[in-house]
C-alpha cells in the first residue's frame, strides 16, 4: 500500500484503514504510528467564495440547527481474538462523530461502531445520552446508519417512530431544513442538507465534530486540496482541515452550510492531509440500504451466515401495535437482536424478522471487474498491441484477472457467437472506453462532464456502481475494436480483508491442533511474531465460491502431541488423504476419520514450500480422551466456534446445546 490511513474514531485510540490486498506488501504497515494531525486551518483567512464575493451568513436559528444536528457518539466494543479465536479482547470504550439526516437517521463512519456491544448517542446541545440500535453498515465503504431507540425523547414529543420510507436521503438544498418561525431551531425530523454534487478544489470547507482533547463539539476549517480515488477504487475528497481522533463520522460542510462529506481518517506521516467521504458516496450507500441490497453470505465468507425471513405476525391493518417477544425488540448495538417489520405480501400485512444473522445488515462490497492493467506510455508496446495512433491516444492493457470476468456478450459482426473468447476480455486487449468515457494511457479519466481537466483513476466508474450494473467496454483486440458488456460484482478475495465483514474469527481445535481460515485480521494479529509468514502469494488471490485457505495457527500442548508443539503458520494440505476446501468440510473429514480411521492425518506446508511438507499424526481414541482435558487446561469453551458447524450436523445435534462443545459430543449425537 502507498498510503498509511488512520481513521479518528475514538479519544485515545486509533483506526488503521484496512487496504485492499492487491500486492503482496502487508497493508497494515505501521500500524502503531501516533494518530495526531496538524491543525490545518492556523494561520488561514478564508477566502471569498467562487463568485469573488462570500456568502451570507447563516442565520443564528440556522447556526444552532446546524449544532443541534451534531451528534456525539459513546461506543462500547468488544475486538475479536484472531490470535485465540475462541477468547476476545478486552471491552473497550471509544467516541466518535455523527449526524442526523431526514428519516430520524443517524449516520457515521462504520470503523465507529464496528464490533461494538452497545452505543449510545447525544445531541451537541443536549447532555442526556440515548442508546442506538445499528441498522445498516457498509465496512467497505466506512459507512453506517443508526437508529435512536428512545425516539420521542431524542427529537422531541411530537416525533414518531421511524419507518423503512424514512430512509430517503436528505434533499439538496441550501440551507438546514425545519427551522421554526420564533427562531428557535426545531429538530423533529430534521436532518442535515446533502449537496449532491463534489467540492471543486480550493474550495472551503468546514469540519464539525468531537475530536480529542476537549469535551464539547469543535469546528475546524481548511480547503479542499484532492479529488481522488482510494486503494479501492472508490471516490474520497481530500481536505487540509483537522481531522483528529473522534472528528471520524462527523459532517464536512461548504460555503453555503451544505453537507459535501464525511470525516474519515488522515494520513500519517502527512501534514495536514485528511480524507473525507464525499456525499456521493454516502448516497449511493443510502440507496443500496433503501432498497434491501444486502452482502451475499458467501461475499461475506460466512458459511453460515444466512438471513431468512420468519413471520412474526398477521396484522388486521398496517402498523398495527403487535408484541413480538423478545426476537423482535432489537436491543441496541451490532450484537442487536432481530428486529421485526411490517411488509405487505398477498393483501396481508405481515410482521416478519431476519432470523439466521446477529447484527446489523450490510450491504454488498465494491463492484469491479476483477482485473489488473498496465499502462500504454511506451509507442514500440502500443504499436505491438495493434493501436495505431503513434502514441499519443488512450488505453490500458489488460495484464492477468484475479477473477473470471462475467462478459455478457460481444458487439461484433466480424466475431463469431460460437467463439467464446468474444465474450470475455482476454490478456492483452487493449480497453479503450467504458461506457463511452474514454480511458487515459495512464489509467485514468476525466472527472466529469464539467471538470475534464482534472481526472481520476478509471475505477472509479466501476466503484460508484452498484453491484449487478452492466457495463460497456469499448477493446481492441489484435488490432481489431469490438464492445464487449459486462456485469459488475463484488471484488473477492481468497484471503478476506475487512474484519466483521468477510473476515471472522473461526477456530477448530482437534487433539491440540487449532486450525483457522487466513484472513488479513489474522495476518495483522500475527505479523510482528518471529517466523510469521508474510503469506503474499495467497493474500492476493481471487476468492472461488466457498473456498477458504486453512492455517494450522498452533499447537496446545498435550502428552498426546508431543513433538508437534513448534508446529505453527502452517497451510493444512489433507485430512486422512481428502482435501477440505474450508472449515465446514474440515470439520466433516475430522468427523469421518473418528468414525472410521485409526488416526487422524494432517498433512501441512509452509508458504510456498508446497514440497516441504509436515505430517501430523493422532491417535483417535487418545484425541477423544484426551479433548476435554485440553479444553479445560487452554480455557476453551468448545472445540469449534459456531459458524464452521455444517448445517446438516446442526439439523440433526437440534437444540442440544452441549453437542458442539466437543468433538466427542458431535460423533455421539450428530454422527
Amino acid at each position: 500500500m502507498n498510503e498509511d490511513e488512520i481513521g479518528a474514531n475514538s479519544e485515545g485510540e486509533t483506526w488503521q484503514d484496512e487496504t485492499l490486498p492487491s500486492s503482496p506488501a502487508d497493508p497494515y504497515a505501521g500500524e502503531t504510528s501516533d494518530a495526531g494531525s496538524g491543525g490545518g486551518n492556523r494561520g488561514r483567512k478564508r477566502r471569498a467564495g467562487a463568485g469573488g464575493s462570500r456568502d451570507a451568513p447563516r442565520s443564528r436559528a440556522q447556526g444552532r440547527l446546524v449544532h443541534s444536528c451534531i451528534v456525539k457518539l459513546i461506543v462500547q466494543r468488544v475486538e475479536p481474538n484472531y490470535a485465540e479465536p475462541w477468547r476476545c479482547k478486552s471491552q473497550v470504550s471509544s467516541s466518535g462523530t455523527g449526524f442526523l439526516m431526514s428519516g430520524r437517521r443517524v449516520i457515521t463512519n462504520a470503523h465507529v461502531i464496528r464490533n461494538s456491544t452497545h452505543v449510545r448517542a447525544r445531541r451537541s446541545v443536549s447532555p442526556v445520552m440515548f442508546s442506538c440500535t445499528v441498522e445498516w453498515v457498509s465496512i467497505p465503504l466506512d459507512l453506517a446508519v443508526l437508529s435512536v431507540n428512545d425516539v420521542d425523547a431524542f427529537f422531541g414529543a411530537t416525533a414518531s417512530a421511524p419507518t423503512a420510507s424514512d430512509m430517503a436521503a436528505a434533499p439538496a438544498n441550501d440551507g438546514p431544513t425545519n427551522v421554526s418561525t420564533n427562531g428557535d431551531a426545531d429538530i423533529q425530523g430534521a436532518g442535515l442538507p446533502l449537496s449532491p454534487l463534489l467540492p471543486g478544489l480550493d474550495e472551503n470547507v468546514t469540519c464539525v465534530g468531537f475530536p480529542t482533547g476537549g469535551q464539547q463539539i469543535s469546528v475546524t476549517r481548511g480547503v479542499v486540496s484532492r479529488v481522488d480515488v482510494n486503494s479501492y477504487g472508490v471516490l474520497r475528497i481530500q481536505i487540509d482541515a483537522a481531522i483528529n481522533p473522534g472528528n471520524s463520522g462527523g459532517p464536512v460542510f461548504d460555503e453555503r452550510g451544505r453537507v459535501i462529506g464525511i470525516a474519515s481518517s488522515h494520513l500519517r506521516g502527512g501534514s495536514n492531509i485528511g480524507y473525507i467521504i464525499p456525499t456521493e458516496v454516502l448516497l449511493y450507500f443510502l440507496g443500496m440500504a433503501r432498497g434491501g441490497m444486502e452482502a451475499d453470505p458467501i461475499e461475506r465468507s460466512a458459511l453460515n451466515c444466512e438471513r431468512t425471513t420468519k413471520v412474526m405476525a398477521v396484522l388486521a391493518v398496517e402498523n398495527e401495535a403487535v408484541d413480538v417477544g423478545n426476537e423482535g425488540t432489537g436491543e441496541s448495538g451490532s450484537g442487536a437482536g432481530v428486529v421485526a417489520r411490517t411488509i405487505t405480501n398477498g393483501g396481508n400485512n405481515l410482521v416478519v424478522a431476519a432470523v439466521g444473522i446477529v447484527g446489523p445488515r450490510m450491504v454488498p462490497g465494491v463492484a469491479g471487474l476483477g482485473m489488473h492493467i498496465q499502462t500504454l506510455e511506451n509507442k514500440a508496446l502500443r504499436k505491438r498491441l495493434g493501436l495505431r495512433d503513434g502514441g499519443d491516444g488512450g488505453g490500458v492493457r489488460i495484464s492477468s484477472f484475479w477473477s473470471p470476468s462475467p462478459v455478457l456478450y460481444a458487439d461484433n459482426e466480424q466475431i463469431e457467437e460460437s467463439d467464446d473468447t468474444a465474450h470475455r476480455l482476454m490478456v492483452d486487449d487493449v480497453l479503450l472506453t467504458i461506457d463511452g468515457i474514454e480511458v487515459g494511457q495512464d489509467g485514468t479519466i476525466p472527472l466529469s462532464a464539467d471538470r475534464p481537466h482534472e481526472r481520476i483513476g478509471m475505477s472509479y466508474l466501476m466503484t460508484r456502481e452498484r453491484v449487478g450494473h452492466k457495463l460497456e467496454l469499448g477493446i481492441v483486440r489484435a488490432g481489431r475494436p469490438m464492445t464487449i458488456h459486462t456485469v459488475l460484482r463484488p471484488n473477492r478475495y481468497l484471503c478476506p480483508v475487512y474484519d466483521a465483514f468477510d473476515a471472522h474469527s473461526s477456530y477448530l481445535v482437534c487433539g491440540g491442533c487449532v486450525f483457522v481460515p487466513l484472513s488479513w485480521p489474522y495476518i495483522r494479529a500475527h505479523k510482528k511474531k518471529a517466523g510469521f509468514p508474510s503469506f503474499g502469494a495467497i493474500a492476493s488471490k481471487p476468492a472461488n465460491g466457498a473456498e477458504q485457505v486453512i492455517i494450522l495457527s498452533k499447537v496446545l500442548a498435550d502428552e498426546i502431541n508431543v513433538g508437534y508443539h513448534h508446529k505453527r503458520f502452517l497451510i493444512l494440505s489433507t485430512v486422512n488423504g481428502s482435501r477440505p476446501k474450508n472449515m465446514r468440510d474440515l470439520i466433516r473429514a475430522i468427523l469421518r476419520a473418528g468414525n472410521d480411521e485409526e488416526n487422524l492425518e494432517f498433512r501441512a506446508h509452509f508458504d510456498n514450500k508446497e514440497d516441504c511438507e509436515q505430517f501430523i499424526c493422532l491417535n483417535v481414541e487418545e484425541a477423544k480422551a484426551a479433548e476435554g482435558r485440553i479444553l479445560k487446561q487452554h480455557m476453551v469453551a468448545q472445540w469449534c466456534s459456531d459458524d464452521v458447524v455444517p448445517p446438516e450436523m446442526r439439523d440433526a445435534c437440534g437444540k442440544d446445546d452441549d453437542a458442539a462443545t466437543t468433538m466427542v459430543s458431535f460423533l455421539e449425537k450428530c454422527i
